[in-house]
């Protein structure tokens, strides 16, 4: 990459497109005459003292040529001349006569002089002369800037960098690569050769030699993995190295970037990832800086763009080779963290480096005609020139753009499962609560003395009862600790079976469409979850379309790719079948869709919502293994879509649900170990109704103590999840004295739950609360005769 230098905006200048020339003689009309000589082409400054002129030369560092002459009382014109070398770059011309030829020759050979011209001088030479060696401090002055600007570059790389001559000695080498294989400042290497100074000198020539078939064909090796010995052991460096070649295409040395991978190859299980991100940062490299995976933006004093990479180009969207405008902020979008609030020009990171600071990594936010919304993490700092001045600015830019996004994906993650496990213990204490209305009701419900209008009355608390029961479903699904019954589902069907409840629930104001496509696919998923989130989004669509509008419910197949996974980072890519609710409804604006799948947060009013619907519908699609996307805009509606793995099968039919019965009598003595009372006594009343002798214990010691009594039990019937000791540990323990006992574990937990979280093994007897009568008595009666 080339560098434009403005040597003029960045350093003391004349008057644009004159340089200034010095005149020293002590004869002032041959002052008079060579200012009328030179004045048309520069800025004649002159004096008569020698003295006098250092003193100008001091204070005017961007005198170009001094003139003067040889024979001067005080000093000699090559003993100025010699002198002022300390104080300036200019160059340097003697006035002589024929006398002092032999002297003035030898002093230009000797260096002390630029050129010298002979009295009475040609006014045509005289100026030639002058003008070369203006042109001469020019050129000087652009060269000493540009490798003072190299020289900064290169030492904020962080990679290493170096070059060597024919004979592979270091020519010029970075503090990274210095450090890295001698641990010393790069002029501890340079003029040396890697075998003067390596202590494995074996390792060097290896190294030598591949750099010296890099001279000999002239091909570049990218991505070459290279050993050096250094100080502090041996380390590995992944280099790219380059012949280097002159005017005339002659190679001439080679350029070497490399990168210290020691720690990455020692692990061995870094390695391929290592190399892998090593070669695309450098397959294009065509420079150093080019070669870098940040953004770089170099600019100088007056703020002209020195350096502009391809990643800052595309991160700021700006043109290379330009000024910079004043309202440069303005231009290139960017925006304070919050997105919304312009980022002022005394808060550019990249401005303030060029005034002098060095800014630590700040993030905006920069939106333009090339780049949205993305998220910059700038660091800038102040260059200098070689003489301690300000000379720019230099910035680099990361995009940091999914690293924000998945930080604020892992924060929310972490909120649900604290939510969920919330949510989980709840439900389990309310299932006992349930366990025993709703088996007190169904045994009430089972006695035939009761007049109508009291069993109406039951029938009224039963079906309160199953509303909770669907209640703490919810929560279930939301913590993903749900009883799942998962099946080959055709989704069209799932639709189908709920239409009818869906138009009662959207009331006539609301047109319902339905297009379901023909030949969907096939979903693992549990029937009942799949109706739940159907409800949930109908309801919620409802609620959004006070006025009334169109609710639209469809499926398709659809085969996630990667355009669409590089907006969605948690997705995965795939075939999916899914299931898409749409309404016309007043739509929700950026925050509240941050936070709809929150547990409790709604936007209804105070009575009208639990907060809990979207949060369950957001539970079921995980726990299915699925994914949902939310499409909305403010009075535009919303839309969403839920994304299901499409699997190969057969639908497997729901079964239909049988009516309630009066328990089975059976005979034993069961054991019933459970912490709860109300639980407890329900569970006691059940069983003995049904014909078993029953004995009843709170805790795990009671039980202990009625096995060791030597009383005969043929079941064991515990909870699960107990304050002394759990319902599978105090199974264990009574089995080693009784073999022959059977067991029947009970919780407020489901039972994929429970064997999820090692408690149980599957296929364990086992009853889950809230529990009838007659589900009790079932469970009792097979875990003794199986």
């Amino acid at each position: 990459m080339t560098l434009p230098v403005d040597v003029d905006a960045a350093l003391p200048s004349s008057p644009p497109g004159r340089n200034r020339v010095l005149l020293v003689d002590d004869e002032p009309q041959v002052l008079v005459a060579l200012e009328d000589l030179l004045s048309d082409r520069f800025v004649v400054m002159k004096t008569g003292s020698p003295e006098q002129a250092l003193d100008i030369l001091k204070e005017h560092r961007d005198i170009a040529v001094v003139v003067t002459d040889q024979r001067m009382p005080k000093m000699t014109g090559d003993e100025l001349l010699s002198r002022s070398a300390e104080a300036s770059d200019a160059q340097r011309i003697l006035l002589t006569g024929f006398a002092d030829l032999s002297a003035v020759v030898r002093a230009v050979n000797e260096g002390r002089i630029s050129a010298y011209v002979t009295k009475p001088w040609n006014p045509d030479d005289l100026q030639l002369k002058v003008q070369q060696a203006a042109e001469h401090f020019r050129l000087a002055r652009e060269l000493a800037y540009e490798r003072t600007l190299l020289h900064d570059l290169m030492d904020n790389v962080p990679d290493g960098i170096y070059f060597k001559d024919v004979h592979l000695r270091f020519r010029r080498a970075n503090q990274a690569f210095s450090r890295m294989i001698a641990g010393a400042p790069p002029d501890a290497i340079v003029g040396r050769r890697l075998t003067e100074f390596s202590p494995d000198e074996a390792m060097a020539r290896v190294t030598e030699a591949e750099e010296r078939r890099v001279l000999e064909t002239g091909t570049p090796r990218v991505d070459a993995l290279g050993r050096y010995a250094s100080p502090d052991g041996s380390r590995w460096l992944s280099e790219t190295l380059a012949p280097v070649r002159d005017q005339h295409g002659e190679i001439v040395g080679l350029v070497g970037v490399s990168r210290d991978v020691t720690e990455r190859i020692t692990t061995g299980e870094a390695l391929e990832a290592s190399e892998k991100r090593f070669r695309e940062q450098t397959r294009i490299l065509n420079s150093i800086l080019e070669s870098m995976g940040e953004g770089v933006v170099a600019v100088s004093g007056a703020r002209h763009l020195l350096a502009f990479n391809r990643q800052a180009q595309k991160l700021l969207g700006a043109p290379r080779g330009e000024t910079l405008p004043p309202d440069w902020t303005s231009r290139s979008g960017m925006l304070k963290p919050d997105g919304r609030t312009p980022l002022g020009v005394e808060e550019d990171p990249l401005l303030r480096a060029v005034a002098g600071e060095d800014v630590r990594e700040s993030e905006v936010v920069v939106r333009n005609d090339t780049t949205r919304d993305a998220i910059i993490a700038i660091a800038a700092n102040a260059l200098v020139d070689d003489t301690g001045g300000l000379a720019g600015g230099i910035a680099l830019l990361r995009d940091v753009t999914k690293q924000r996004v998945l930080e604020r994906q892992f924060a929310q993650a972490q909120k649900m499962e604290a939510v969920g496990r919330l949510a989980g213990g709840v439900a389990h204490d309310f299932n006992n609560l349930l366990a025993v209305i709703h088996s007190y009701i169904e045994l009430l419900m089972n006695r035939q003395d009761f007049p109508a209008d009291v069993r109406a009355d039951l029938e009224e608390v039963l079906g309160a009862a199953q509303r909770a029961a669907a209640l703490t479903r919810q929560l279930l699904a939301f913590s993903r600790r749900q009883v799942v019954q998962p099946k080959n589902l055709q989704l069209n069907e799932v639709v189908a079976s709920v239409e009818k409840m869906l138009r009662r629930i959207i009331g006539e104001d609301v047109e319902l469409a339905t297009r379901p496509l023909p030949g969907l696919g096939l979903v693992r998923a549990d029937a009942g979850q799949m109706e739940q989130v159907i409800v949930n989004l109908t309801i919620n669509a409802r609620d959004a379309m006070p006025q009334g509008g169109k609710l639209t419910i469809e499926t398709a197949n659809v085969t996630l790719e990667s355009a669409y996974l590089e907006g969605h980072p948690s997705a995965r890519g795939g075939d999916f079948v899914m299931l898409a609710v749409t309404d016309s409804g007043v739509g929700m604006d950026e925050e509240t869709k941050r936070r709809i799948f929150e547990p409790f947060f709604t936007t209804k009013e105070v009575g009208k919502g639990t907060g809990l619907g979207l949060s369950t519908v957001y539970g079921i699609v995980e726990q299915s293994g699925g994914h949902i996307v939310v499409y909305s805009e403010p009075n535009q509606g919303t839309s969403f879509k839920i994304y299901l793995p499409r699997i190969d099968g057969v639908p497997v039919a729901s079964s239909a649900g049988g009516s309630m019965r009066s328990p089975v009598p059976g005979s034993g003595t069961v054991l019933l170990v459970e912490d709860d009372e109300a639980v407890r006594r329900i569970a006691l009343r059940i069983l003995k109704e049904c014909g078993y002798t029953v004995i009843e214990a709170r805790r795990s010691s009671e039980a202990r103590r009625v096995i060791e009594s030597g009383t005969s039990v043929d079941l064991l019937l515990t909870d699960v999840v107990m304050p002394e000791q759990s319902g599978p540990d105090l199974a264990r323990e009574l089995r080693a004295a009784r073999p022959s006992m059977r067991v029947l574990f009970m919780s407020g937990y489901p039972g994929a739950a429970v064997v999820r979280e090692g408690l149980i093994a599957p296929d364990t007897p086992y009853v889950e609360k809230p529990f009838s009568p007659t589900t009790l008595a079932d469970k009792v009666r097979d875990a003794l005769t199986r």
